[in-house]
């Protein structure tokens, strides 16, 4: 019978705890907020639209919906997790439009705008 202490097990269990990011973010590199970061703590949903008492990143922009999307760091994975919940649509930075209510795994680097070009961020 295996120990419950077994040192391998407790070596790959402690290296992957280890390699889990703590924290995404967020940069503004188009729009009122330009050069703003906002941190994404890792698994915590972080709501962007219009309606500052609703959202956690308020984006003033008749294009962008009260609650537009939420975006997520998952540590464990080193990506992002967006889901638009908006009716103008939320985009990559090369055009492509977001399903609503999917969700999307997306790395560090990418850029997505909200509604228009612009208010343009990119992961980071």
């Amino acid at each position: 019978m295996e120990s419950i202490n077994d040192m391998s097990t407790m070596w790959v269990t402690s290296s992957l705890a280890m390699s889990q990011e703590t924290e995404g973010g967020l940069i503004c590199i188009r729009g009122d907020e330009i050069g703003r970061r906002f941190s994404l703590p890792c698994d915590e949903n972080v709501v962007l639209g219009r309606d500052a008492t609703a959202c956690d990143w308020a984006v003033r922009d008749a294009q962008v919906s009260r609650k537009h999307c939420v975006i997520a760091y998952v540590g464990a994975m080193k990506k992002y997790r967006v889901v638009d919940c908006s009716k103008n649509g939320t985009y990559l930075g090369k055009g492509e439009r977001l399903e609503k209510g999917k969700e999307y795994f997306l790395s560090s680097g990418e850029e997505l705008y909200l509604g228009n070009k612009n208010h343009l961020f990119k992961l980071s």
